[in-house]
């Protein structure tokens, strides 16, 4: 086995192990409120995860591994025999969970060290052993059970266990390899089996069961014997199969194994002659049992084969499909215009079929009207109505030749009716080629349906590949919620909503932290106290509820309690004594701004620093994760009924259907699933409150607002924006529905449904507000959509009214001692754009400049900043220079700076830390990692 095999190896039994101390964890955890047999199942279930790695950790040498969950397992032993499950104790569940958080260190760290024994190794291994001492003193030891001759080392259940679960998948790969074996590929037949031999021999000399393994010693001589032929492996590991799983039936019930009589293999020596050659003999019978019939297919591996795929790789296949999705979205656009122009064809035909038939006749009355005029006009026919004439087709020698018949004996052809008969067999090939084009529309409409359903197929597939359970990232909290209560004397549940959601497996680690920090907010500043809680008419347990769902083409999850709220006061009071704005500034917040405080570095409303709160680090956490995967966080809050604390996290792809609406000359797209109601109403159905336009709507009225006052972003049309749509006597209106709530949005025109493919804008670009991303059309061009909880829950729509919305919220004034000055200095008006918007942002303030030259005059004329970003490559003065003259003079010396540049070789990063960079990025840049490191450059 190779160093890539053995990794692969390694990486399948530390992704299972995790999965099985999961399991192990949440079984513990439900089986406090379970009945007996659920109890009980839940004990058997963890006994075949502890034993399973236990088997596992000892087949790749990681015997602490091993050591540890066999010791868990005992434990789950005596739980299950010795224990009255109907009357648990919750110390006993809690030893439980303490034993499966020390095989998860003990996991770790042989993963980690290769399995070497250290000082926290044989402290963990010790604490195990103390969980099973005190399991035996609480529960007793207990009788010896009777043991079969069998298994004199192993108990009965435990080599049922064995026997039922480990032994069919090796028997499946020893009967694939013998119906599978090949003359070409016999020495890879060979290797396998030998491999199937050591698994199996093995496995008796860990159960300790000799009579097994001299069942299986025959596959050892067969594999080693010289010149071993195709049909001898078949014949002889045929027999060798069915004699193991006879040994592993009688072992399942009970009985000791049987012997087989094994005759010595035939050797190819003879002292004196060559025997003449004989046929494959058919399997010995070395069992009593019925003769083995001729080799029959192999059963049905219940293990179906897995591969390991890189993430990357995955990537690209989604990124594919949702092209391949544009690009059908295209072709069907195509196949729509052309049974447009088919239909438009057939039209021209029938016209031209009218014309053709006009001619013809017209044809017939002039060669009735030349039979009637006799020879003095055979020669000229003309158009009734008409002053064309067409001259008679020359043709002496016809006319002389034919001269004795007359008009009716004999035809006489003018030009006009040659030119007739053209256009009428015209018309008639083009019917033809029209009925062809129909029937190419019909056969190309069959085939763009059936392309949209391999799609749908597709895209179903590969998301399956990446997306996990909500389940995964929302497991481990019970546990957690459950320690605190204990811990706190609280008493709060904990309602998981949407556990089957499905989520990109990708985001799990992203959302891991942010969800526990949530959870300890809502625990310690949200839930009260029960008696606090009674007092003010509350049960006195608390709730906290955990809900996910899709919408729109973005996955939200809410974290809600029940408690006490947050008050607005508390954080204003709190900003104004950190010194982050004045009282004036203070008392000018909106409540969404007071709220953005919460998830400041270093700042809490708590009063004391405890275990769990007081240091200012878990919003901010949650904050910078969710930004790392481009995901956004908002607070919602009723002051005495709870916080709803409400994350957005974009799909990887999300192929949605959503409604296309016109606004402002533009298309935009409103995702389907909020969209509450379609209506058209009349303009006299438009009530006002003060200057709010309000509609009624089942029994209530709503807020109505137009879409393009919703909006902070639009381009004109040529001719100019397009009329209000309020003014018009029939108005198209959409309700929205949200998390914020329902809102009424009056928009020019409806054009229609349809499926469209969700692209989020990438980074460097921020997302806008009301705005979900984009998606591009059949025809090439891009649509905005809207995200709809975005422009519902708006601040400004509280005061809104028919006059245009403010597309930015009041900015807040930071205080000049405390808000950092970050000098930006690159040649490109664009990147001086995105990274100004990233700082301003993140509460920074920015100056630009376009040069070394420009910043060192800013510098020099008294600008005060707290670091410099600076890049390299510049006219007038680059960033070698402009650092080098910051470097020489004493009152920009100890100005930090960062070097941004494309740059990526070793020797500009070397010549920038020579001349005093104290940091250098390159580009693309991670706009996480840069707003990490700007805080510890501007200690610096």
């Amino acid at each position: 086995m190779n160093d890539d095999d053995l990794n692969q190896l390694i990486d399948a039994f530390t992704a299972e192990t995790s999965e099985f101390l999961q399991s192990m964890e949440t079984h513990l955890l439900a089986m406090e409120s379970s009945d007996l047999e659920q109890r009980k199942a839940a004990v058997k279930e963890m006994f075949r995860a502890a034993h399973s790695i236990k088997g596992a950790g000892s087949m790749l040498g990681f015997q602490n591994v091993s050591a540890a969950a066999h010791t868990l397992e005992d434990c789950f032993v005596i739980l299950r025999d010795r224990t009255d499950l109907s009357a648990l104790e919750a110390t006993t569940v809690s030893v439980l969970l303490q034993g499966v958080d020390t095989l998860k260190k003990i996991s770790v760290e042989s993963i980690h060290h290769s399995d070497v024994s250290t000082p926290d190794q044989r402290s963990n291994l010790e604490d195990l052993a103390q969980i099973h001492a005190q399991f035996e003193a609480k529960y007793g030891k207990p009788e010896p059970p009777p043991v079969p001759a069998a298994s004199r080392s192993a108990a009965p259940e435990t080599l049922k266990l064995i026997f039922e679960h480990e032994l069919p998948p090796i028997f499946n790969r020893l009967e694939t390899e013998l119906s599978q074996a090949s003359e070409a590929d016999l020495a890879k037949s060979v290797t396998a089996l030998n491999q199937v031999y050591y698994q199996l021999s093995g496995l008796a000399g860990m159960l300790q069961l000799p009579d097994f393994g001299k069942v299986a010693a025959p596959l050892r001589d067969l594999i080693d014997f010289p010149d071993l032929t195709l049909e001898r492996l078949q014949s002889e590991g045929w027999a060798i199969a069915q004699n193991l799983q006879t040994a592993r039936q009688q072992l399942l019930e009970g009985r000791a194994i049987e012997l087989p009589q094994i005759s010595p293999p035939p050797s190819d020596e003879s002292p004196s002659e060559t025997p003449p050659p004989i046929s494959p003999s058919p399997p010995l019978p070395l069992f009593p049992t019925p003769p083995l019939p001729t080799p029959s297919p192999p059963l049905p591996n219940l293990q179906r084969p897995t591969i390991r795929v890189d993430l990357e790789r995955l990537t690209e296949l989604v990124n594919l499909v949702g092209e391949l999705v544009i690009n059908r979205t295209n072709l069907e656009l195509q196949e729509s215009e052309l049974r447009g122009e088919v239909k438009r064809i057939r039209r021209s035909i029938v016209d031209l079929n009218q014309f053709g038939g006009q001619l013809r006749e017209e044809y017939d009355r002039l060669s009735f009207a030349d039979w009637r005029g006799g020879n003095s006009n055979a020669g000229l026919g003309k158009i009734a109505g008409s002053e064309i004439e067409f001259p008679a087709i020359a043709n002496s020698k016809s006319s002389l030749t034919h001269a004795h018949f007359d008009i009716l004996e004999m035809d006489r052809y003018t030009e006009f009716h040659s030119t007739a008969a053209e256009v009428i067999e015209t018309a008639q090939a083009i019917s033809q080629s029209a009925t062809k084009l129909d029937l190419l529309a019909m056969k190309f409409e069959r085939s763009t349906d059936q392309l949209r359903r391999i799609t749908e197929q597709l895209r179903s597939r590969v998301m399956q590949l990446r997306v996990v359970s909500f389940s995964r990232a929302v497991d481990h909290l019970p546990r957690a919620l459950r320690d605190m209560c204990l811990t706190y004397d609280k008493d709060v549940n904990l309602l998981l909503v949407g556990r089957d959601t499905k989520i990109d497996e990708s985001l799990l680690d992203a959302l891991r932290d942010p969800l526990i920090h949530l959870v300890r907010n809502a625990f310690d500043h949200g839930i009260e106290m029960p008696e606090v809680r009674q007092a003010s008419g509350k049960p006195a347990s608390g709730q906290i509820e955990i809900a996910a769902r899709h919408q729109g083409g973005q996955t939200i999850i809410t974290v809600a309690d029940d408690g006490k709220g947050i008050d607005p006061e508390i954080i204003r009071r709190k900003v104004v004594n950190k010194g982050l704005a004045t009282e004036e500034q203070a008392q000018e917040f909106s409540i969404a701004e007071l709220y953005d405080f919460l998830f400041w570095p270093g700042f809490s409303t708590a009063e004391g620093v405890s275990d769990l709160s007081g240091r200012g680090v878990g919003l901010d956490v949650v904050r910078t994760n969710l930004r790392t995967v481009r995901g956004t966080v908002k607070v919602d809050s009723r002051l005495g009924k709870g916080t709803n604390f409400i994350i957005k996290l974009p799909l990887l792809l999300s192929i949605t259907d959503a409604l296309m609406v016109k606004t402002d000359r533009n298309k935009i797209a409103v995702p389907l699933d909020a969209v509450e109601e379609i209506l058209h109403i009349k303009a006299s159905e438009v009530h006002t409150a003060g200057n709010q336009p309000m509609l009624w709507w089942r029994e209530e009225f709503i807020r109505l607002v137009r879409m393009q006052d919703l909006l902070e972003y639009s381009v004109l049309g040529p001719d100019g924006p397009s009329p209000d749509p309020l003014t018009q006597d029939h108005i198209p209106v959409l309700v929205l529905a949200s998390s914020e709530g329902m809102l009424a949005v009056a928009v020019e025109r409806l054009i229609g449904q349809q499926e469209i493919v969700v692209k989020p804008l990438p980074p460097p670009l921020s997302k806008p507000r009301g705005v979900l991303g984009s998606t591009i059309l059949g025809d090439g061009k891009v649509v905005t959509i809207l995200d709809v909880d975005d422009l519902v829950g708006q601040p400004s729509l509280a005061n809104s009214s028919i006059a245009p919305v403010s597309g930015t919220t009041p900015h807040m004034a930071p205080s000049s001692s405390q808000s950092p000055q970050i000098l930006v200095v690159d040649d490109s008006y664009t990147i001086r754009q995105l990274l100004s918007l990233m700082l301003t942002r993140a509460r920074y303030r920015v100056v630009q400049a376009k040069d070394g030259l420009d910043a060192l005059e800013k510098l020099q004329n008294g600008l005060d900043c707290s670091l410099a970003i600076v890049d390299i490559e510049m006219p007038r003065m680059d960033g070698f220079e402009l650092l080098r003259s910051m470097r020489s003079t004493q009152r920009f010396a100890k100005i930090p700076v960062a070097m941004l540049t494309s740059r990526s070789g070793e020797k500009h990063r070397q010549m920038a830390m020579e001349l005093g960079a104290n940091k250098y990025f390159t580009k693309p840049y991670s706009e996480a990692q840069l707003l990490e490191a700007i805080p510890k450059l501007i200690k610096h």
